[in-house]
């Protein structure tokens, strides 16, 4: 056997094996664990590779081809060893990494975005407290229930109980193939949107907008927002916050929990001045030092705009409530 044919046959049989494994996995195919089938793959790979040099007769021949500075040792086999190694571990790396992608490209180019219920739901947890938290959703397409379930972070999972409308992105290729925007991460990963805290300034630029352009600025702002026609509302239930606009030239924006944006700081930036102190409920000293830390309550004025801001105590715990009045 020459050095040609024996250069030429172990790449035929990676290339075919290859594409085998390749074809076999891509089709349909989103793996969870990507590490472990990267694994498998390199594994498959390497033995055929492995097996394929060794299996040639004309180890003579084989030894004499591979160049000097590629070689390990005088035994022909250790060589093999250590360049079956190498693969091994470049493979590996490139099919965790490919496998990896494979489910969130998918819906990047080929997905869109629609409400759905969730159905179902459990988490298994192994003994070193690491857990798997899956959901099973529905959702109506073009008349026809789709069922599909899909794996949720920690944080994802408290927040999907049976029967919540949720958020997600379907593949329009393979329309079982789904994921729930429930988190800032998926947010930014699927709808490009980095969410933010609503600011002052926010509120300012969509006190005079009608209903489907303060829907559109709210969830640029922070995905998702809903717009109720009947109380006339803007709703985020997954932050827990609410905007209404009372009256023309006059908006509240309200979180149930406090969030930590610096409102003084922007006050001073839009050239607001304190006029006002507003008295609070009856508060124990500590609740007093903990709410003046987080923001001073009271009314604020500038040029253009009246601001009021509240920070209430519900059930324990400080939420915030803006209202901004434009000067006529």
């Amino acid at each position: 056997m020459n050095e040609v044919k024996i250069r030429f046959i172990p790449v035929v049989g990676l290339i075919f094996c290859f594409n085998i494994f390749f074809s076999w996995m891509s089709h349909n195919f989103y793996p969870d664990n990507s590490f472990g089938y990267g694994l498998f793959g390199a594994l498959c790979t390497s033995f055929c590779l492995y097996f394929s040099i060794k299996g040639i007769q004309d180890t003579e021949d084989f030894t004499n081809s591979i160049p000097e500075k590629l070689k390990f040792g005088t035994a022909p086999i250790f060589t093999l060893a250590v360049i079956t190694f190498i693969c091994f571990i470049i493979i590996t790396t490139n099919l965790t990494i490919l496998y990896s992608n494979i489910k969130e490209n998918e819906l990047k180019q080929f997905g869109k975005i629609t409400t759905g219920e969730v159905t179902e739901g459990y988490s298994l947890t192994d003994r070193n407290n690491i857990g798997s938290y899956n959901v099973t959703v529905e959702y109506n397409l073009n008349g026809e229930t789709i069922t599909a379930f899909t794996k949720v972070s920690p944080t994802e999972f408290q927040n999907c109980y049976v029967g919540k409308e949720v958020n997600l992105i379907y593949s329009t290729k393979n329309q079982n193939l789904i994921d729930i925007i429930g988190d800032d991460d998926k947010v930014k990963t699927y709808i490009n949107i980095k969410n933010r805290e609503i600011l002052v300034k926010d509120l300012i630029s969509i006190i005079n907008l009608d209903e489907k352009q303060t829907l559109s600025y709210l969830n640029s702002v922070n995905y998702p927002w809903k717009y109720d026609s009947y109380k006339k509302t803007w709703i985020n239930s997954e932050k827990n916050l609410l905007v209404v606009k009372n009256e023309k030239n006059s908006i509240s924006y309200l979180s149930a929990t406090y969030n930590p944006m610096n409102i003084n700081e922007e006050l001073k930036e839009l050239n607001f001045n304190k006029i006002d102190t507003l008295n609070s409920k009856k508060l124990s000293a500590g609740e007093k030092i903990k709410q003046s830390m987080l923001v001073n309550e009271g009314v604020y004025t500038n040029q253009n705009y009246d601001v009021i801001i509240k920070a209430p105590y519900v059930n324990g715990t400080i939420a915030l409530v803006i209202n901004v009045q434009k000067k006529q």
